[in-house]
C-alpha cells in the first residue's frame, strides 16, 4: 500500500531547501524507504544541487519533477524565487519511465516509448501521473501513445513545466538529469487507490472574435484565415507581431468549442489551447496540442466571476465524488493567472484555500502542485490535455467491498 507525505521549503540555499523538505515529508534523517520523491522548483534554484542532495537524503529513492512559475503545498503558494515543494512516496507498487529529446513532432513516439518502457516495469498500473515539456510539445499525441499502450480507460494526470512566464524554457528531473525536453510517466499500482478529479477554466469568448485554422503542421499553426497566423492572431489583439510571446500569454487562449455532452462533463463550453511558441520568421506560433485544419476558434479572455464561481461549482462536484472520504494525497496543476487580480498581482493564496479546505478540512493532506504552462486531466470519460485550468487530483482509498 503505497504512503505519500509531502513538504515545503522557501529557503534560498537548494541543498538547505530540498533537505527541509523531505525532512517536513518523511521525518528527519527518515529518507532511506523512500522510493519515488516529486520535486517541484521554481527557476530560482541550483537544479543540480538540489537533485544532489535530494540523492543523498533518498538514497534509493527515484526522484522526478520539473520547473514551474510556482509551488502549491499544504502550506499555500509560494511565487518565490526560490521555492520548492516535494511529494515523497513510500511503497513498490509504482514505476516510474524517462524519455528526452521531446518535441511538438515526435510526441506521440516518446509517449508510448515511455508507456512501453513503464508497463514492462510494473503490472497492475491502474493510473497514470505525467510531467513534460511546456514549450515544445504536443500533449495531446503524448496522451495517443500512452493510450496505444495502456488503453484509454488508465487515467492520465499531471502537468507540463514553465518557467517564470518569460516561455524561454522550462525544466524537467529524473534522477541527475536536468532536461528541456523530458517526459516523465508514474504509474501507480496500488489497487486500494482510487483517483477522483476536478478541473475547470475561467475563461469566456470575447464576443465576434474567431478564427479558422486554415493550415497546421503537427503543432505548428501556420495560417488563421487565410493568413500568416501570428500577424492575424496579434492584429486582432491590436499588437504588432513584434510582440513576445510570454507578453502575450495572459490575452491569447483560444478556445474550441466542446460537444454538449463534454460541456456538460467539464462545465465549461469551450477548452483552452495557448500559444507557446512563435517560429523565427514571426509568421507562425505553436501550441502545445494539435489543431485539425478547418477547426473554429474563438479568442477568450480571462473572467475573474467566473474563475471563482467555477472554483465552487467544481468544489461541489468533488464533494459529492469523494462520497465523505479524505484525501490521502492531492496532485495539482494550475495555472499561473488564476486568482484575484489585484496591486498588479494575481493573487492565488484565497482560491487555494477555497480548494484545500473543502478537500481536507481542518486535518493537512499532503499536497503538491505547481504553476505550468499546461494540464493533463480526464473528463467526460476521455484523457484530455488543456491549458489555463485548475486540475485537482485526490488519490482516496477505494471503498470496502
Amino acid at each position: 500500500m503505497l504512503e505519500f507525505s509531502s513538504g515545503s521549503s522557501n529557503a534560498v540555499n537548494s541543498k538547505t531547501a530540498i533537505r527541509e523538505c523531505i525532512d517536513n515529508a518523511l521525518g528527519e534523517g527518515q529518507g532511506g524507504d523512500c522510493q519515488l520523491l516529486v520535486v517541484h522548483a521554481t527557476m530560482g534554484h541550483n537544479f543540480k544541487q538540489l537533485l544532489a542532495a535530494a540523492r543523498e537524503a533518498c538514497a534509493d529513492a527515484t526522484v522526478i519533477g520539473c520547473t514551474g512559475s510556482g509551488v502549491i503545498s499544504s502550506e499555500g503558494v509560494s511565487e518565490n524565487m526560490r521555492a520548492l515543494a516535494v511529494m515523497a512516496v513510500r511503497g513498490d507498487e509504482l514505476a516510474v519511465a524517462f524519455a528526452d529529446g521531446l518535441d511538438g513532432n515526435n510526441s506521440y513516439d516518446l509517449g508510448k516509448d515511455a508507456a512501453q518502457s513503464l508497463q514492462a516495469a510494473q503490472p497492475g498500473i491502474n493510473m497514470i501521473y505525467i510531467l513534460t515539456a511546456g514549450l515544445d510539445v504536443s500533449g495531446d499525441r503524448v496522451i495517443d501513445g500512452i493510450e496505444d499502450v495502456f488503453g484509454p480507460e488508465v487515467p492520465i494526470f499531471g502537468a507540463t513545466a514553465a518557467d517564470n512566464g518569460k516561455a524561454k524554457g522550462s525544466f524537467q528531473f529524473f534522477n541527475d538529469a536536468v532536461t528541456e525536453q523530458g517526459v516523465v510517466l508514474v504509474g501507480f499500482a496500488d489497487p486500494t487507490l482510487e483517483l477522483e478529479i476536478g478541473v475547470h477554466h475561467g475563461s469566456i469568448p470575447l464576443e465576434g472574435v474567431t478564427f479558422e485554422v486554415t493550415k497546421t503542421q503537427d503543432n505548428q499553426i501556420l495560417e488563421l484565415d487565410g493568413e500568416p497566423a501570428w500577424p492575424r492572431l496579434m492584429a486582432r489583439l491590436g499588437l504588432d507581431a513584434s510582440t513576445p510571446v510570454a507578453d502575450a500569454l495572459p490575452i491569447t487562449g483560444l478556445g474550441i468549442e466542446l460537444s454538449p455532452e463534454d460541456q456538460e462533463a467539464y462545465d465549461n463550453p469551450h477548452i483552452l489551447r495557448v500559444p507557446i511558441k512563435v517560429s523565427e520568421d514571426r509568421q507562425s506560433f505553436y501550441l502545445p496540442a494539435t489543431v485539425p485544419e478547418g477547426t473554429r476558434v474563438s479568442l477568450m479572455q480571462r473572467d475573474e466571476g467566473y474563475i471563482f464561481e467555477g472554483v465552487d461549482r467544481m468544489m461541489a462536484r468533488l464533494d459529492e465524488q469523494m462520497n465523505g472520504r479524505r484525501p490521502v494525497a492531492v496532485f495539482h496543476a494550475d495555472c499561473m493567472a488564476r486568482g484575484r487580480h489585484m496591486f498588479n498581482k494575481v493573487l492565488k493564496d484565497e482560491i487555494i484555500a477555497k480548494m484545500q479546505h473543502p478537500l481536507c478540512g481542518d486535518e493537512v493532506a499532503p499536497w503538491l502542485g505547481v504553476y505550468g504552462y499546461s494540464e493533463y486531466c480526464r473528463f467526460g470519460g476521455k484523457n484530455r490535455f488543456h491549458s489555463y485550468t485548475t486540475s485537482l487530483f485526490p488519490l482516496v482509498r477505494r471503498d470496502a467491498a
